[in-house]
Parts: structure tokens; sequence; C-alpha cells
């Protein structure tokens, strides 16, 4: 798996500096205008023709990142991101960012953090809604975050995600939505593209519904007490035997039985030291675990900070949720 973060990409986080450990850390949240320079995202992303070997065009393109020198065009930098096709619509990053606009301008958000991944192909924009904390038991709160993603190579649509981070231990802990608000927060890179964002934008009232909702679920798993017999049966759950080899096999080298023991050991080590031991508390040891100890050895931060957001662990964490609230 690629590294994630590579040499053209740069991210800024506010106030705290992310447990991926990357980017440059701001004393304060910026403007749109600054978020686009402190990102590194003030770039622009084109679209060039392809043609065979024998000079026919081709009925596709490839999308590139493009910068020029404002003092006399000299071309700086024109990285090619993917290959999509002719009626695919690029949505700059300034544009990314502007989507945020009216939550700021309103005073309901802050921007968190912005940056790329693998040279531009994919961005990421988060910001801050509000200042009330969720409350989920005594002495532990949520914040409220939204997240919105774009890849630049064709693979995947515009995503607008809410991300709900753990104020007591700032574990950043992915939303399971339903299958209605998932569609609802995917968005085709069609000539429709700006219309659709544009309705998610005017939805604040179903990002704080989604929190609460979601709230409610994570007081549930708080309800419920969790022993150690518990423990190991929700963590083989989580970890069935495809989905364990795929999260600790990095190198593709062979799972060992003391691999399996060591991912519940570390997961059980995590939980032991929670004040309180239910169902709430068991999730996030997953998180934990996701987040700071799954391929330490054969990965690097940048690659579990996007394995997080966008890759395996998101869909185990997920998986953790809903088996979590089964459970309960």
């Amino acid at each position: 798996m690629s590294s994630g973060i590579m040499n053209n990409d740069t991210m800024f986080s506010v106030k705290i500096r992310p447990w991926h450990e990357l980017g440059s850390v701001l004393d304060s949240a910026p403007s749109i205008e600054d978020a686009l320079k402190l990102s590194g995202l003030n770039w622009t992303v084109l679209k060039g023709n392809l043609y065979d070997d024998r000079g026919t065009l081709h009925d596709m393109q490839y999308t590139y990142r493009y910068i020029a020198n404002e003092a006399d065009s000299t071309v700086l930098d024109q990285y090619t991101l993917g290959y999509v096709p002719k009626s695919y619509q690029v949505l700059q990053n300034e544009q990314a960012l502007n989507w945020f606009n009216p939550f700021i301008e309103s005073g309901q958000a802050t921007l968190e953090t912005a940056g790329s991944l693998f040279n531009g192909e994919i961005i990421f924009i988060t910001a801050k809604i509000g200042s009330d904390l969720l409350e989920i038991d005594t002495d532990d709160a949520i914040e409220k975050f939204v997240l919105l993603s774009n890849s630049h190579n064709g693979r995947t649509a515009v995503r607008v995600g809410f991300t709900p981070v753990r104020v007591v231990c700032n574990n950043t802990l992915k939303m399971a939505h339903t299958d209605q608000a998932s569609k609802l927060l995917r968005v085709k890179h069609t000539v429709s593209m700006q219309a659709s964002l544009i309705d998610i934008q005017s939805t604040i009232d179903l990002v704080n519904q989604q929190f609460i909702a979601t709230a409610e679920q994570f007081k549930r798993l708080a309800s419920k007490d969790v022993n150690q017999s518990d423990l190991n049966k929700y963590i083989k759950i989580v970890f069935n035997r495809e989905k364990l080899e795929s999260a600790l096999n990095v190198d593709n080298t062979e799972v060992t039985e003391i691999d399996k023991q060591t991912l519940e050991y570390k997961i059980s080590e995590i939980f032991s030291k929670e004040d309180k031991h239910n169902y709430w508390t068991a999730y996030n040891s997953i998180q934990g675990y996701l987040q700071h100890e799954k391929g330490l050895n054969r990965s690097t931060p940048e690659t579990r900070y996007n394995s997080m957001w966008f890759g395996e662990s998101d869909r185990l964490n997920v998986k953790a949720l809903k088996t979590a609230l089964t459970l309960v």
C-alpha cells in the first residue's frame, strides 16, 4: 500500500497535531483563502486528450494538477492524476473549500484540517460544527465535524461525511450512515455535481440530527457492561478470518497464531486502561487499535491515516459499530 502523503502533498490541522502525526499545526482556524494556501491545495486540475499509437483521439481523457508561475506563466507542475471519461466534471480544490463558506460565514463551523493524498489524487477538508459537546457518558463526550473528500483520479465520487471525535482521548470515529444517508452524501462528477453539493449544503439540520442519532447509539453502547469474555467474542466477530488477514497481512506474509493473539492482546490492553468497561469503551478500543497499532511495524502513519478514512480500517470501523450495536 502506498504511503498516502507523498512529496507533493501537504496539510494543516488547527491547534492539535492529528493522531497520524502529519502536517503543520495552526494556532487558529484559517479563512477559506488562507486555508487554500496553507493546505497546499492552491493548484488547478485540468483535463487533457489521449491518443492511441495511430494518433486517433481516445474516448477517455486524463486529469492533471497544473501549477504555473503567476509572473510569467511558466509551468511549474503538470502531474498526471488519473484517467476519466469525457463527461467527467472536475471539482476544483477552491470549489471544495468554498462549499464550507456558508457554514463559516454564519458562524456554524470553523475549518479544522485540509490537505491532499497521493500527490493530489485525493483531497480532504474537515470543519468543526459548533462548539457544543454531545455527552455520551460521565466525563466522556464527542465533538461534531464534517468531512468532504474528493478524488481527481476518476475512481471515487465527492463524499461528504460526519466525523465525531471523542474528546476524552481524541479518537477519530467514522459514523455508520444508513443506506439513505449514504446516497445523499455521495456526489458523482457529472454536470449536476454543483447543484447536488448545494442541496447537501442546505442540510445542516440533517447533520445535527445525524450526530444526535449517533450519540444516542453511543449512549446505548455505554449502558451495557463488558467482561473479558464479551470483549474476546466482540473482537473475533469484527475481525473474522478474512478481515483479520487483511488487517494484519500488509505485506502478504503468512498470518501466524502469534499475530492473532497479539491483535486480541493489544485491543484488550487498550480496553483495560479505560475507567469503565462497556461496549462504548470496547468500540473505542478497536478504534485505538485501528488508528495507532494496526500494521505499526509494516506501515507508516500516512498509510494508517489513509486507511482510517478511505480504506480497510474505515470498513472495519463501520463493522465494529454495527457489531457492538447488535450485541447490545
